[in-house]
């Protein structure tokens, strides 16, 4: 019985230790959820919705008067991959309502500061947490 005992908390004591060495790649990076941004070009507002975990996410961003679009909201949707703080997305671009849908997709870059509990995206865009 005390062996048994004594193999059950080893294997707890592995089990809290292998809990503590998600690599950072894998681990809650805080990128998932609502954020809210003003664009840095033409200062119209942005929502920026994240789903998902781990090292893969899905993305949609609403500009509401992207210059791409004369002006006129844009969509972007896309899905990527995080490493520790940094996730990457390819995203798809529309035109709204029902306008233009680009050609290919477009590289995005958010990087998550912890800190603060902010993003900045590869432009120099600031995102707030927004829930």
């Amino acid at each position: 019985m005390r062996v048994l005992r004594e193999l059950g908390l080893v294997l707890v004591g592995c089990s809290a230790v292998t809990a503590l060495a998600i690599p950072p790649a894998y681990a809650d990076s805080g990128f998932a959820g609502s954020w809210t941004a003003t664009d840095v070009i033409d200062g119209s507002s942005i929502t920026l919705s994240i789903q998902g975990a781990g090292p893969r996410y899905s993305a949609r961003e609403v500009d509401a008067a992207a210059s791409v679009c004369d002006g006129a909201p844009a969509s972007l949707t896309g899905g990527g991959k995080a490493e520790g703080d940094v996730l990457e997305i390819r995203m798809t671009l529309q035109c709204l309502p029902g306008g233009n849908i680009f050609r290919g997709q477009f590289p995005f870059v958010f990087f998550y500061d912890a800190g603060t509990d902010t993003l900045t995206d590869g432009d120099g865009v600031l995102y707030s947490r927004a829930d």
